[in-house]
């Protein structure tokens, strides 16, 4: 699936979703996903950071809002469209590099595109 114009592989609980998206042959892909950037959602954390030698540094993360697209992948057909957040959460990191600083807008994490795109990967429509 593409999130943002990059592929994007995400990891299965069992291992059946884990093929390399960059070698599937033509004949066996049936959907392509596809997730557009909206915009961002609520604010989910401020990151401060300070060290004695260098600047103090914040990084802010957002949660992403996205429209999700699901087309047949042999007639380009649009199966269906629907909304998604991002993560909904996140952690700081203990380390960071120096920097300037920087926001951070959160993509949809494994668990969330599993639910969006598992009815259409099953054959059932949400």
């Amino acid at each position: 699936m593409h999130v943002n114009g990059l592929l994007h592989q995400f990891s299965g609980s069992g291992g059946r979703d884990r093929v390399d998206p960059f070698t599937p042959l033509p004949e066996q892909v049936q959907l392509v996903a596809c997730a557009e950037y909206q915009g961002r959602g609520k604010l989910l954390k401020e990151c401060r950071y300070t060290a004695p030698d260098a600047a103090p540094r914040t990084i802010t993360h957002y949660e992403g809002r996205y429209r999700m697209r699901v087309y047949e992948a042999r007639t380009g057909r649009l199966i269906g469209t629907q909304g998604m957040a991002g993560q909904t959460s996140v952690s700081c990191t203990p380390f960071v590099k120096e920097g300037a600083d920087s926001v951070v807008t959160e993509a949809p994490d494994d668990a969330a595109l599993r639910a969006v795109l598992g009815p259409y990967a099953r054959g059932a429509r949400p």
